[in-house]
């Protein structure tokens, strides 16, 4: 597969809150709200044994129902299959499918008015599985905890398996949000509860004029808003299949050091010049210098002499950062940390956000935390690193069905 920097399968939008991957906000506020109050109102519920026996009894049904109307939508040629990869809506996707070729297993996705879409099956044994990018054996994921991809239930969860995760509180208002915000160690951080990929999270907020700005910016995509105390270093992504670190990528921000003569603006020219080919230009525009106010510098000014400095929230090659695969580097304890915490959430396949400033070291010796889990995590972010050797992390998540693939 070839890489890209900020074209394809990616949406660069208007919208510099939601960053690189923009969605539609009025539909996602509806969602997210949705999502946060059913987990409010069905958590207790949906991790019975109940639950779960009413999952495996409707799973067949479901499934049967799915492929029939699928086929009744291909019978007035309404739905199709394509077999090119490429046409994958997202890499993470197209990485499942290279590994599905790569290993004779028939895959599809299906289409809708020729638009492809996130939905795809796979023939395994006898019989056509369907899934959402990522192959989960439905016997596994029935056993997952059901507030996985909610930040507050997360980190709620995360602290009751004794592991470590920031403070964090739960607001419906601004009055609540400031409430959280003066009990919270300063700065902080201010997100909306459910979401993905960072949007519209407002970083080191350290007075009551921020946070109201920060506040405002993440309730448009949830009524619900998380504050939350703020991690040095940077977002590290951990993937683990089966109970079994397969991925580990540190993600770093842009940054630039101080000499005592050059200014932000000068230094971030001279950064660019010298970047690797791989690495996306930094272009300073109005969020790097919100970023940077609240930091206490602007564009003009001059850095002490080795003072080294983040330039925005937001982590990676795509914003002028670095990553590193390293998930045979990561310390012996925190890989067996990361490893607990998908035990604690039972899940077969779950990406870890959490942020440690240094993931070699013993992170008994560091303040770090796990900040939120993905059900449905991007692997594909483990195949392209600017330092260390790529993880297949699809070829683990085939290794899911074991057996069933030669059958």
């Amino acid at each position: 597969m070839r890489e890209v920097m900020r074209e394809g399968k990616e949406n660069i939008g208007t919208c510099q809150a939601c960053g690189l991957s923009p969605v539609n906000h009025t539909a996602t506020y509806l969602s997210a709200s949705f999502d946060a109050w059913m987990n409010d109102s069905t958590m207790r519920f949906q991790q019975t044994s109940a639950y779960a026996l009413l999952e495996r009894i409707l799973d067949r049904p479901l499934t049967w129902t799915l492929s029939s109307f699928l086929s009744l939508l291909r019978t007035f040629q309404l739905s199709g299959i394509s077999h090119d990869p490429e046409r994958a809506r997202t890499y993470r996707s197209q990485v499942v499918w290279e590994e599905a070729l790569h290993r004779g297993i028939p895959m599809e996705q299906l289409t809708l008015f020729a638009t492809p879409l996130e939905l795809y099956r796979a023939r395994i044994g006898r019989s056509w599985q369907y899934f959402q990018s990522i192959p989960v054996p439905p016997a596994k994921k029935r056993l997952e905890y059901k507030g996985l991809d909610d930040k507050f239930l997360f980190k709620k969860r995360i602290r009751e398996a004794g592991l470590p995760a920031p403070e964090a509180v739960c607001v419906r208002n601004l009055a609540e949000a400031r409430l959280a915000f003066e009990k919270l160690q300063k700065p902080v951080v201010v997100k909306p509860r459910m979401g993905s990929r960072a949007r519209h999270t407002t970083t080191r907020v350290s007075s009551l004029e921020d946070l109201d700005m920060a506040y405002e910016r993440a309730r448009v995509l949830c009524r619900q808003v998380i504050v939350e105390e703020f991690l040095e270093g940077g977002v590290c992504r951990a993937t683990i299949v089966e109970g079994r670190l397969v991925g580990f990528l540190q993600m770093l921000p842009a940054r630039v050091m101080g000499d005592g003569v050059y200014s932000v603006r000068e230094l971030v020219d001279i950064k660019n010049a010298s970047r690797p080919e791989r690495v996306a230009e930094v272009e300073l525009d109005p969020e790097h210098a919100e970023f940077l106010a609240r930091l206490g510098y602007t564009f003009d000014s001059i850095l002490p002499k080795e003072l080294t400095i983040d330039l925005s929230r937001r982590t990676g090659r795509f914003e002028g950062g670095e990553t590193r695969e390293l998930p045979n580097e990561v310390h012996p304890k925190l890989r067996a940390y990361v490893e607990r915490a998908a035990a604690a959430l039972a899940s077969s396949v779950i990406g870890l956000d959490l942020i440690i400033p240094d993931p070699t070291a013993d992170p008994d010796t560091q303040r770090w935390g796990l900040l939120e889990g993905n059900s449905v995590p991007f692997i594909d972010l483990h195949y392209w690193p600017l330092h260390g050797q790529p993880s297949n992390v699809a070829s683990a998540v085939w290794d899911l069905w074991g057996s069933a693939l030669s059958a």
